[in-house]
Formats: structure tokens, sequence, C-alpha cells
């Protein structure tokens, strides 16, 4: 019977996220991420910056009196802005 390493178990996991960390430390791997996956969505979100995003929960804390969900992109907190203006 063969030896069951970390690494052997790992690369034929199918989780994208193994296959992500593998090929980055330089192993060749079976289960690359799809398109689509939630490993890139990660990483298209997290590569967008967001130098506004502090100023705009200032601005969310002062007009609605509470402070923001820290999930929330800079689109979400313009537009919950925008409806706690309306509703003024």
């Amino acid at each position: 019977m063969k030896s069951q390493s970390y690494m052997t178990r790992a690369m034929r996991a199918r989780d994208p996220r193994f296959a992500t960390v593998l090929g980055k430390l330089g192993y060749s791997h079976t289960a690359e991420p799809t398109k689509g996956s939630k490993a890139q969505k990660r990483q298209t979100v997290a590569a967008v910056p967001a130098s506004d995003l502090p100023e705009l929960r200032k601005q969310y804390q002062e007009i609605v009196g509470k402070l923001p969900f820290n999930g929330w992109d800079a689109e979400m907190l313009r537009a919950k802005i925008a409806e706690a203006k309306a509703s003024n």
C-alpha cells in the first residue's frame, strides 16, 4: 500500500483552495479552480481597492446613527446612505 501523506490527500481533494495553495507552492495538482469558483471570486473582491471605504463608513455612521456592517463594500454603503437620506 502506498503511503498517504498530507500532500497526496490534499492534491486529490476537490476543494479548489488546495489547488490554489499547492499551485502557488510549485506542486503539480489535479484539482484546479473552475471558472467562477469561490476562490476566484474572493480574489477579485480583494483586488478592488477600497480607499474611500473608511470615509463611507464614517458618513454612514453620522447619517444613520449606528455602525455599518463590516462586510459591506463601497457600493453597498453608497446604496444604504442614499436610502437613509431618502427616508429622512
